[in-house]
């Protein structure tokens, strides 16, 4: 990596394709717009709009203790979480003060994916590593690799695929 890095989205290319103005955001290249802000807040309002995430941290925990570590490490009962839906969740420091607000899906049973915003996602991982230290669980900082998309407007889901690619084939209506 060099000094001039700037970590970007897994759909950088089509962005640009598209004519994408990019800025800057907690280091990452991040689309800001495709032309006119006020058609994209209508299309948003009035159909669906898409939006590229793919800054936010997306961290795995795996593992047989994978709940257990989550339930020590983050403020709420990350355990509770059925398989296909997620949980807003907070990371706090010890005297309590928020580290981060996090989202945290239940992928499988032992298979979770936690969303940091951009900036704290260096201090979600490591404090994620240090806590789940006890515990029979795996932390892997995947946000680089990984392309984060939300679908947003009174006709997302009708404008959202039934099936994500077939090499992951999650079906999206488990998924809400």
């Amino acid at each position: 990596m060099t000094a001039n890095y700037t970590p970007a989205s897994p759909l950088l290319d089509e962005h640009r394709a598209l004519g994408a103005t990019f800025t800057d955001f907690a280091g990452w290249a991040m689309p800001l717009k495709y032309g006119s802000e006020l058609a994209e807040h209508h299309a948003v309002r009035e159909t669906a709009g898409l939006f590229d995430l793919s800054h936010m941290g997306e961290i795995a925990v795996t593992g047989p203790q994978s709940a257990e570590a989550l339930d020590f490490a983050l403020a709420g009962e990350a355990s509770k979480i059925v398989a296909g839906r997620a949980k807003y969740l907070f990371m706090c420091d010890a005297d309590g003060g928020v580290i981060d607000d996090l989202v945290v899906y239940r992928l499988a049973d032992e298979h979770f994916l936690v969303v940091a915003n951009a900036a704290n996602t260096p201090r979600v991982v490591r404090e994620l590593a240090s806590r789940a230290g006890q515990f029979d669980a795996h932390i892997d900082d995947q946000s680089t690799a990984t392309a984060l998309i939300a679908v947003q407007g009174p006709d997302a889901q009708r404008a959202t695929p039934k099936r994500a690619p077939p090499k992951k084939g999650r079906q999206v209506e488990d998924v809400q």
